[in-house]
């Protein structure tokens, strides 16, 4: 339950980071400059990628258990999702106020206290749980000990 939590607060921060970083650039360039510009690219090369290389993919995941190819098909379906969540974060950012930048960023600060106090809970419990478990030198003794208690027995 606990790193369940966790795990939602870390996929929040990011959306939330990615929207936040967003927001901090006010006016993006064009097209062709820049990261965007590098992007776009890029997904113009994967456009005009050749169809044969779509078909070995075709037959490689054929090949594929059933469990594996669901897999892949849930990844693909979540990428989707968070690529149209991240576009709608863009539109978002872009028509955001000073005010409600401030809010979001002000959220994020929150956010990253929250993480920080369960970081330190994390490393408190984890020095616990230290603390409990023996050595490798106790450990190794109760080794010996057990060897030396069989071999006696035999």
């Amino acid at each position: 339950m606990r790193s369940k939590t966790l795990c939602l607060s870390l996929v929040t921060l990011a959306c939330t980071v990615g929207a936040a970083l967003a927001q901090s650039s006010t006016c993006p360039g064009p097209v062709g400059d820049g990261p965007q510009g590098i992007q776009q690219q890029d997904r113009d090369q994967l456009q005009s990628c050749d169809p044969d290389l779509d078909q070995d993919r075709t037959r490689l995941r054929a090949c594929l258990p059933e469990e594996v190819q669901q897999a892949v098909d849930d990844m693909s379906e979540t990428r989707e999702q968070y690529q149209t969540m991240v576009q709608e974060r863009k539109k978002e950012a872009a028509e955001c106020t000073e005010e409600e930048r401030e809010q979001l960023r002000e959220q994020l600060r929150d956010q990253l206290k929250e993480q920080a106090q369960d970081r330190e809970q994390i490393r408190e419990r984890l020095q616990e749980l230290r603390e409990c478990l023996p050595s490798h030198q106790q450990l190794m003794d109760q080794a010996r000990e057990q060897v030396q208690h069989t071999r006696r027995g035999e």
